[in-house]
């Protein structure tokens, strides 16, 4: 379960925070524009967070990972966006000198 505290650590600086409650919470990265939802599970004693995710807000999302901790998830999804906004980088890249070369 979320608590307002882990709620009120959300970088709002680097997130839209869409919707936040005591078992899920979606955010938006202000980078990529991804959405991504974060469920907060418990088994017994056993507390874990599943991560969903999509590119493009309003489509589906899917499974993308898991993490102890709400702050585990959000690093996750930060290294995420760094992946993405590199990936991207290149792929403009080539698609620039290749229109070059043409």
């Amino acid at each position: 379960m979320f608590t307002r505290k882990d709620i009120e650590s959300i970088d709002r600086n680097y997130f839209t925070v869409k919707s936040a409650g005591c078992y899920g919470i979606t955010l938006q990265s202000k980078n990529t524009k991804h959405c991504w939802y974060i469920t907060s599970e418990e088994y017994g004693q056993i507390k874990t967070c599943t991560i969903y995710h999509t590119h493009h807000e309003g489509t589906p999302m899917h499974e993308h990972g898991h993490g102890g901790c709400l702050n585990t998830c959000i690093r996750k999804i930060k290294d995420h966006d760094v992946y993405q906004i590199i990936k991207d980088s290149k792929k403009h890249r080539l698609a620039r000198d290749r229109r070059r070369m043409a």
